[in-house]
């Protein structure tokens, strides 16, 4: 009787966890995205937060929202700029890592919908 109430208690928590996970992809806020992008920044050259804030700021703007392919190539036309400015810092994989955060911001956007207020 124990075995069989622990299995259907262990049965239940794995169907609500997996059920959890079948909705866990939403649209990230802009908060959010400053929230993945800047831990990426810490013990490299870029230690300052004006990287991530670049893309947020991009982020923002309202041809970041217009398609989801224009929202990509602004991200990818950012990471070259970033790429100009600070090549001699070291900041490759801080940019590298804020520019996949950017991709994925814009998929999470238009696959999703815009973030709830």
């Amino acid at each position: 009787m124990h075995k069989a109430f622990v299995f259907v208690v262990l049965a239940s928590a794995l169907a609500l966890n997996l059920a959890g996970c079948a909705g866990a992809q939403q649209p990230m806020t802009l908060e959010e995205f400053y929230g993945f992008c800047w831990p990426a920044q810490i013990d490299t050259n870029c230690s300052d937060d004006s990287l991530c804030r670049d893309y947020q700021a991009y982020l923002a703007q309202p041809q970041a929202t217009s398609n989801k392919e224009e929202c990509i190539k602004g991200c990818n036309d950012l990471q070259m700029v970033e790429y100009r400015q600070n090549t001699l810092r070291g900041c490759e994989g801080a940019i590298g890592s804020a520019t996949d955060w950017c991709i994925k911001y814009c998929r999470l956007y238009f696959d999703y919908g815009p973030p709830k207020p």
